[in-house]
């Protein structure tokens, strides 16, 4: 009897201590709430979680920015002196549970509302003003018509992190989803719009199918485009190639066009490292903009294929093909070295990119992962699950995103598709696409919600 009096004893004075600051709804006692409200007075932001707390003095958004790049927020009360559009798109987007807020702005807590964030506050503002008192918050500004917290953060993290680049990232691969990311990259192409894509050689399974990207191509009202074949097979000629679009599926769903049917036109290659010039469909001239989109994959000339193989190889015309292959030389289209062949695909990114004016998007689909290109009528099964869609408007940080997902995945079918793309050296046009300030490789990945 006094074991148990004893054991009740401790019981009591342990809750004591733990239950003052946690309330039966599992939440914030009054007593804690206020004491971190008063201790707001000398810091701009803490996080609560778990009993414990951490407290932070520097303004403006980098304190949460900062935090929710480590951890999320579920689970957590965050206390903070402003809180505006920008930052409630933060805390939504790290699934906050509750935030109190000196001051926070009308649009702040609609966010927060449509995000089922529960919030306090002490006073409330039409719009959060800048430090001068002079006009709304740049942040505020950047962020307005955001659709969405990822699309937001996305905003907010470029605006502070400008040497990277964003990627963003959904795993449900879906056509509403294809629509969902080349929206949230906030590039808008405009004018005679071009969808690179891959038409798939006949026999082969794996490339984007008609169904699941006619939805996009409506939405952009877009034309699908495409280049001969430098070597045998069914895309070859024009008339067969357009048969191919046909059996596929495409002219049901869109304009299509064979850029070379009628020729090619010569671009530039500033700074070249293996080729001067670059050989494209002479009908990429009566666009004004384009969708690069990518089934990534492995392949059995260039390790991978993905947004800088479609961009070069893709938009070559047939002869261009071959030049791209032969490191300028198209005699030595099968025999070149293969990072001048590499190095060359990113040359021919460059002409493309400069011609376009950077009016491109670029869109990596990455599912049915064989080590073996759509232009193989017989692809190798893939070994490795479905991984996701991504997007950017860098072509360099998209595809380096999708060798990381790869190399970083727990799917152990990924061993063949790695060594596809090492037994190629495939990250070479990478690497030869960062030297000629196409893009970066250093990016932050985004996931879409």
């Amino acid at each position: 009897m006094k074991k148990l009096v004893l054991l009740l004893f401790v019981l009591f004075v342990g809750a004591a201590f733990i239950l003052p600051s946690v309330s039966k709804e599992g939440g914030l006692s009054m007593e804690k709430k206020d004491e971190l409200i008063k201790k707001l007075e000398n810091s701009t932001l803490i996080i609560y979680k778990n009993g414990s707390e951490e407290a932070y003095t520097e303004r403006g958004l980098i304190p949460l920015l900062n935090y929710i790049e480590k951890k999320d927020l579920k689970g957590t009360y965050a206390f903070d002196r402003t809180i505006g559009r920008a930052a409630a798109y933060l805390y939504a987007y790290a699934d906050c549970d509750y935030v109190y807020a000196d001051t926070i702005s009308k649009p702040a807590i609609e966010i927060l509302k449509a995000n089922n964030i529960k919030y306090e506050f002490k006073n409330q503002v039409e719009e959060i003003q800048n430090r001068d008192k002079t006009d709304i918050c740049p942040f505020e500004k950047l962020t307005k018509n955001a659709k969405s917290s990822s699309e937001a953060y996305g905003l907010i993290y470029k605006k502070i992190h400008p040497e990277k680049a964003i990627v963003y990232f959904t795993s449900e691969i879906t056509p509403e989803n294809l629509i969902k990311m080349y929206e949230i990259t906030g590039k808008k192409l405009t004018g005679n719009i071009a969808v690179k894509l891959h038409s798939g050689e006949p026999g082969g399974h794996n490339f984007l199918k008609a169904e699941f990207v006619a939805p996009l191509v409506k939405h952009l009202d877009g034309t699908i485009v495409e280049c001969n074949t430098a070597y045998g097979g069914r895309r070859n000629t024009t008339q067969k190639h357009k048969e191919v679009l046909a059996e596929h599926g495409f002219t049901k769903i869109a304009k299509t066009d064979i850029m070379d049917e009628k020729g090619e036109i010569m671009l530039p290659v500033k700074d070249g490292r293996q080729i001067k010039v670059n050989y494209v469909g002479s009908n990429l001239k009566n666009y004004d903009s384009m969708l690069v989109l990518s089934h990534f994959k492995g392949h059995q000339m260039a390790g991978y294929g993905g947004a800088l193989k479609n961009l070069s190889i893709g938009v070559a015309s047939a002869n261009g093909k071959a030049y791209i292959h032969g490191a300028g030389n198209v005699l030595n289209m099968w025999t070149c070295k293969q990072d001048k062949f590499l190095e060359a695909m990113a040359d021919a990114d460059k002409s493309v990119i400069d011609y376009m004016k950077g009016e491109l998007v670029y869109i990596n689909v990455m599912n049915n992962l064989s080590i073996d290109c759509d232009c193989n009528n017989n692809p190798t099964p893939p070994k490795m699950k479905d991984i996701g869609i991504l997007s950017s408007i860098d072509p360099v940080a998209l595809d380096q995103a999708c060798i990381d997902l790869v190399y970083n995945s727990d799917d152990k079918g990924k061993d063949t598709l790695i060594k596809r793309i090492e037994s190629k050296h495939g990250v070479h046009t990478i690497e030869a696409a960062t030297d000629l300030k196409i893009g970066t490789r250093d990016y932050k990945l985004i996931n879409v919600k």
